[in-house]
């Protein structure tokens, strides 16, 4: 397992770092210096985020059988919106929150890293597309 990370604007390489390491360079991410991790296990499967510990985007890549698949996660979330004549017509939109902070992204990694999969109740917005 490869825990890669931005320090001061070079790439870090840890092999086989801990959960909580893990948690607590996340909790470092910021704008300037620390700006993405990424936790790669064999075969082609990965996860990374980019951003800062408050608000951060998470990114899976697994194999497939045309190459990969690459997707953003989001937590999905459903509000109402206004529509029709003088928005009188109420209707539910389902979207997804692809911003997360560095504890959710440290447990969204934790369950990436023992099962290569993401934790019940999360979405995956295939981005495949923009990588070939």
């Amino acid at each position: 397992m490869e825990f890669r990370y931005d320090e001061g604007h070079a790439e870090v390489l840890e092999l086989d770092a801990s959960p909580e390491r893990i948690a607590a360079m996340l909790g470092l991410l910021n704008d300037r210096d620390r700006t993405y991790c990424s936790l790669s296990v064999n075969d082609g499967w990965y996860i990374q985020c980019a951003g800062t510990a408050e608000a951060m985007i998470v990114e899976v890549r697994e194999p497939h059988v045309s190459g990969f698949r690459h997707y953003a996660i989001g937590k999905p979330v459903q509000h109402e919106r206004k529509s029709g004549l003088f928005g009188l017509r109420k209707e539910t939109v389902r979207e997804a929150d692809e911003t997360f902070d560095a504890e959710e992204t440290a447990a969204l990694f934790r369950s990436f890293e023992e099962t290569r999969a993401l934790p019940g109740g999360y979405v995956r917005r295939d981005m495949t597309g923009d990588f070939k």
